[in-house]
């Protein structure tokens, strides 16, 4: 089994994902339900139940863009 080193891989994410503006996402197949966590370099979601994977990737899109949100209004206009 191959290994990569956690800076490695972070390192590889940020270069392939975050650096040009990309979420990345991963779907885990719990049966009859599915999983997703999605990560945009600076902010994770994670337990986001679908009944199919798409809809898993639909909640935890739409989780992170309101984190997002709230964050950006937190911080004001300066």
């Amino acid at each position: 089994m191959y290994k990569i080193n956690e800076y490695l891989s972070g390192l590889w994410d940020w270069f392939w994902y975050f650096r040009k503006g990309k979420i990345r996402y991963h779907v885990f197949d719990f049966g009859d339900t599915y999983n997703a966590m999605a990560s945009d370099g600076k902010t994770a979601v994670w337990n986001c139940y679908g009944s199919t994977p798409e809809a898993a990737k639909e909640l935890a899109l739409y989780r992170l863009l309101v984190v997002n949100n709230v964050e950006s209004k937190e911080k004001g206009p300066f």
